[in-house]
């Protein structure tokens, strides 16, 4: 009797247990709530809506410059703000962003802006804008992380990889721990075998084999070599990693340690813990966070070593005499010192950040040693000059091809076309009546990329 009664008393405590099982699940779907959308509730990844209304203005030109991309090499860079990468643009998740995009362009080149953090129609705001005009659209920076920002007019390989990109930071809403934070861009140039007119021109060849020559961070090869990160002992550090590519995936990985976090995107809520190393894709970033307990100097790579050698290398260097982390980083910052200094991305006075490639412009006017003929100067970055004055009734324009790809002359209410092998030189003849023509290079892409100008014919004006 007493072992049937032990027994009924513990199946009672059983049906007991299983009945305040199901009730509490019962009742919380009876009052509507679940558990995993509050805890989504109290992490939450994004921003509803139309934001907090706090609009931050953010302006940038494009212009074309030359930088130096590796000692001693210099290399005609297509730019927003006067430097590759862009400058470093920070704000808040929720934030409106009111952006403007004032085309600078002395190669007769359109631009436009694609910028990954945003949900805003392509068709609308991501337009090509023409040399020498503006364009100005509102979006709200919804979702915290680290994002690309780029050209998009087509071929977008081109405007990439000659240096039309930068990177992004929104913060989330809910501020992070107090860091030590550096941006950095991860990217690859293709210059051509010899410099044109000083500087070296991005060869398409080479972007389209993924064939480059440097794999850099933050616009040159081994940039933080002889000028490292700093940081001290058991601080926390925050690199916001981001890939402008444009097509190369990066490896990051930080020599002699371990990453506490990784974030992917540099959303808050994607944490990864205990991570060696991280994969960012072409177009995509992270956020990487790690103490350093012991001072030393700390390498910082991409840990596919066939590139590493090319310039993707960087140091840290951790010191108990390191200067104090900044307390704040500025809205736009300059991208050489990993984001702490701040520029306004505007070119002062209206014109170029600085000129082309230094050598003399080609000929407007006949020049000797071309019988008399115009000179026109062909490269990926466009036609040099952009603008032609022949006299007529018969046009001649010796043609000389820079670039180490083909190129040709065209003007179609004319019927003239005259292809340009690489490094190749010819002359033009036909006859023209007094007017204004478009010449441009017919080859797919070509003229998209900016590859057109103007020949007037007739009295000089």
């Amino acid at each position: 009797m007493r072992r049937f009664m032990l027994g009924a008393v513990a199946l009672e405590v059983a049906l007991l247990i299983v009945g305040l099982t199901w009730i509490g699940p019962l009742s919380r779907a009876r009052s509507g709530e679940r558990p995993s959308e509050a805890a989504r509730a109290a992490a939450s990844y994004r921003t509803q809506g139309r934001g907090s209304g706090e609009i931050v203005e953010v302006r940038l030109d494009a212009v074309e410059t030359v930088q130096e991309i590796a000692p001693g090499v210099r290399y005609h860079v297509w730019t927003f703000g006067g430097t590759t990468p862009g400058p470093v643009i920070r704000v808040r998740e929720g934030d409106t962003v009111r952006f403007t995009l004032t085309n600078r362009s002395s190669l007769s080149l359109s631009h436009s802006i694609d910028f990954h953090a945003a949900q805003t129609p392509w068709d609308v705001n991501y337009q090509a804008v023409p040399p020498g005009e503006s364009y100005t659209f509102d979006w709200v920076a919804r979702f915290p992380g680290v994002f690309m920002y780029h050209c998009g007019v087509p071929p977008v390989l081109h405007h990439i990889a000659n240096g039309m990109y930068g990177a992004i930071v929104v913060e989330p809403r809910e501020e992070l721990a107090p860091a030590r934070e550096y941006v950095l861009v991860s990217s690859e140039f293709y210059p051509g075998a010899e410099p044109v007119r000083g500087a070296f021109e991005g060869d398409p060849a080479r972007m389209e084999a993924v064939e480059p020559s440097y794999v850099v961070f933050n616009g040159a090869a081994n940039r933080y070599v002889d000028a490292p990160l700093a940081a001290r002992p058991n601080e926390l550090i925050r690199l916001w990693v981001m890939n402008a590519g444009p097509t190369l995936r990066t490896a990051f990985h930080v020599i002699g340690a371990v990453f506490d976090h990784v974030y992917p995107d540099g959303n808050p809520t994607n944490a990864l813990n205990g991570i060696q190393t991280w994969d960012v894709p072409p177009g995509g970033g992270a956020m990487f966070e790690l103490r350093i307990p012991d001072p030393g100097t700390y390498p910082f790579v991409t840990h596919s070593f066939a590139y590493t050698g090319l310039g993707g290398l960087g140091m840290i260097q951790v010191s108990r005499d390191a200067p104090p982390a900044p307390a704040s980083y500025p809205v736009m910052a300059s991208p050489f010192d990993g984001g702490l200094t701040p520029t306004t991305g505007v070119v002062e006075g209206g014109g170029a950040a600085a000129s082309p490639p230094a050598s003399p412009t080609p000929a407007q006017e006949p020049s000797a040693g071309s019988g008399g003929a115009v000179e026109l100067h062909a490269a990926i970055s466009g036609f040099l000059p952009p603008s032609l004055h022949a006299p007529g009734p018969e046009v001649r324009i010796a043609l000389v091809n820079d670039d180490p790809m083909p190129h040709d002359f065209t003007i179609d209410e004319l019927g003239v076309k005259v292809a340009l092998d690489p490094g190749a030189t010819a002359t033009a003849r036909f006859p023209a009546d007094p007017g204004t023509y478009t010449f441009y290079c017919s080859i797919p892409g070509h003229r998209e990329a900016g590859m057109e100008g103007t020949l007037v014919v007739g009295a000089a004006h």
